[in-house]
């Protein structure tokens, strides 16, 4: 059987695939839900790439493709819900413009934690068929305030239709991505609200909903909306900003709900990349930067090279690709410049002293972390402690044969997140040479098969299986606790 190899990319609550070859690449999407009556439930989104499908031709002479999916949802190894279908793509007349073909599921499930397995392959290239676990949970207390998860979408139309796609009279077709490109210029969402009028029957809130920059967590003035709501059994949220002005890099979609003393009662977001080609952003206005008086004159040319490089963990897309040139020219005024507008930008009359602070967080994993053939601000421990500050725990195992080396970063918040963490492991056997290998954060790499890998090292040979008491008792404890 030919092994389809998968690509996971996480976000909130969103793994996408990629399968075989040529062959088979669709993408999955999947989010949590309520109901009035509290009947929580999940609902899955597949995407399926029309042009990386097989097709067939149909006695209509027209040509069609079949994937066959099954579903499990499993609770302690238990399979509570299962779903067996094929998604026929549309007819098409030839196989020179051919359309995605999606299909949506829900599964009504309580509340607690769960295993979802994805088992896909092609009907008419059988040997493309591989399998997909990811953990979930389900959490809608019913004596709080809580929002589902946000839809991203790439239409929704009033509709009168019964169809798997209509919900609240709109008829909404998702968006089974997280990165947006160029030619995408609207992020279209759509989120509920639960137990307003339970926990606080009669009162008004002010919900807001708007982007935030993933690298710095700052809002974006531009792109915030706000409104005063009423409790309702459940407040619909359908909405869209225009993005045509929103400049490549990483974002959070945050939608939250405050009470009337403006205090954050519920909160939920979700990640996204945006790709804007079209848009230059400010990086030109770097030329103009007046440097003699500032913090970035002291340094020679060696020193600022390395201090444009240790910028990298904290860096968008934008930058990363104008640093680039940057370091290829070796310009020693472009290079001050740079590191101006980099603090000015994200601190405005702080960058001095932000820099300063970074600085000696690099010193810092630099001392930590370096390797002889690596700096530490360019090692995965020393990337994610730029990014995220210094974890709140430790856990750590470099003398079990059984194991590989590993280190398991608890950080108590993250971000818009709490209880993350970040497993980092040496398949080498080298103790201070370790990579990153999962993390349960938004955007950061996520391995399902984490604690097999880190295992892997008592296997003689590929047929070999690992302990399952060892796995649960050590590495699920140095996880979960």
């Amino acid at each position: 059987m030919k092994k389809l190899t998968y690509l996971f990319v996480f976000s909130l609550l969103l793994v996408s695939v990629e399968a075989g070859a040529k062959n088979l690449k669709a993408y999955l999407s999947y989010y949590t839900f309520n109901t009035p009556d509290n009947q929580p439930y999940l609902e899955t989104h597949i995407s399926v790439l029309g042009n990386s499908v097989q097709y067939i031709k149909t006695q209509s002479n027209s040509y069609q493709g079949s994937i066959g999916l099954t579903i499990l949802i499993k609770k302690e190894d238990a399979v509570i819900k299962a779903e067996k279908f094929n998604l026929l793509s549309p007819e098409f007349p030839d196989t020179l413009n051919l359309k995605n073909f999606i299909d949506q599921k829900r599964f009504n499930l309580a509340n607690g934690k769960y295993t979802m397995q994805i088992i896909i392959q092609d009907n008419n290239n059988t040997s493309n068929k591989d399998i997909v676990n990811q953990d979930f949970e389900i959490n809608f207390p019913t004596n709080s305030i809580n929002i589902s998860d946000i839809i991203f979408l790439e239409s929704y139309n009033k509709s009168s239709s019964n169809n798997q796609f209509n919900r609240n009279g709109y008829e909404m077709i998702p968006f089974v991505n997280t990165f947006l490109p160029t030619s995408v210029n609207k992020l279209s969402f759509y989120a509920e609200i639960y137990n307003t009028q339970k926990v606080a029957p009669n009162e008004s809130f002010l919900l807001s909903y708007y982007i935030q920059n993933a690298e710095g967590l700052n809002k974006l003035n531009s792109f915030v909306q706000q409104k005063k709501i009423n409790s309702k059994d459940i407040i619909v949220l359908l909405n869209e900003f225009d993005i045509n002005l929103l400049p490549s890099g990483n974002y959070y979609l945050i939608v939250e709900v405050k009470n009337r003393n403006n205090e954050i009662i519920a909160s939920k977001s979700n990640y996204f990349q945006r790709s804007n080609k079209s848009l230059g952003g400010d990086l030109s206005t770097i030329s103009g930067i007046s440097y003699d008086n500032s913090f970035a004159a002291k340094y020679n040319s060696q020193q600022l090279i390395e201090n444009i490089k240790c910028l990298s963990p904290i860096t968008n897309q934008n930058e990363r690709d104008y640093t680039k040139s940057l370091l290829a020219n070796k310009d020693d005024i472009q290079m001050r410049q740079y590191l101006i507008y980099f603090w000015e930008k994200r601190n405005p009359g702080e960058s001095a002293v932000k820099w300063a602070e970074y600085e000696q967080q690099v010193k810092l994993v630099n001392e930590k972390f370096s390797t002889p053939y690596q700096k530490g601000y360019d090692t995965d421990r020393g990337i994610i402690f730029l990014k995220y500050g210094p974890p709140n725990n430790i856990r750590t195992n470099d003398f079990d044969n059984r194991a590989f080396p590993y280190e398991i970063w608890q950080y108590y918040k993250v971000k818009n997140f709490s209880n993350r963490k970040f497993v980092f492991y040496s398949p080498d056997n080298i103790k201070n040479d370790m990579v990153l290998l999962h993390s349960n954060l938004v955007g950061e790499r996520n391995d399902p098969e984490w604690k097999f890998k880190i295992l892997s090292r008592s296997m003689k040979n590929a047929d070999d299986t690992i302990d399952s008491d060892y796995i649960g008792q050590r590495l699920d404890s140095d996880f979960n606790e």
